[in-house]
């Protein structure tokens, strides 16, 4: 192998790994871009960061799972006969609630804060809550963790090291090579007021 040749299959080898590299740190890249945005308040940046449909119904299949659940484990509420008929109303009181609740403002004050919302408000007609502006926990406070869950899907959690609710989570999927966007917000638990 001749110099010239050594020389091009190590500046190849270089640019391999750092294409390898690139598309697996892709995702950590994404999150940081998405917490500056939603810290920075960059409303056109954060759109383009989240995918607001994926995200509002992940919302809802969760709070209506804790709001299934919360009716199973309530033995006054099992052995009612209108309460399946009260959790069919509700189950429509959480979709409105998470349209109007899920906003831009709400979403980025989540993100910034690696935190949910303490509270939704589930009464009918209720406006739409205003945001405060995020107050960024202090880093000590925050554990956090990611993973990859599959090669397309990207998972950052935060447990509040003084506060055992049970972790939030941002799960990220990919959308092209190095593109990716928030797609699901888990809840750690249920921040309902009924």
């Amino acid at each position: 192998m001749t110099r010239t040749n050594r020389i091009l299959a190590i500046g190849l080898g270089l640019v391999l790994a750092l294409l390898v590299a690139g598309y697996f740190a892709s995702p950590i890249f994404a999150l940081q871009s998405l917490n500056a945005a939603a810290k920075a308040g960059d409303r056109d940046k954060l759109e383009r960061s989240v995918d607001f449909p994926a995200v509002r119904e992940s919302l809802k299949s969760q709070l209506k799972a804790a709001m299934t659940k919360s009716f199973a484990e309530d033995p006054e509420l099992r052995d009612n006969p209108f309460a399946a008929f009260g959790q069919m109303l509700l189950v429509g009181v959480v979709d409105k609630a998470v349209d109007a609740y899920a906003t831009p403002d709400a979403i980025a004050s989540m993100v910034a804060t690696n935190r949910p919302p303490s509270k939704i408000e589930l009464s009918q007609g209720a406006p739409p809550v205003e945001q405060p502006k995020p107050q960024p926990k202090a880093k000590s406070d925050t554990e956090t963790h990611y993973a990859y869950q599959g090669l397309n899907h990207f998972r950052a959690t935060y447990r509040d090291k003084k506060d055992d609710h049970g972790e939030f989570g941002l799960v990220l999927e990919r959308r092209g090579a190095f593109k990716w966007m928030l797609v699901r917000i888990e809840l750690p638990m249920s921040p309902l007021k009924r």
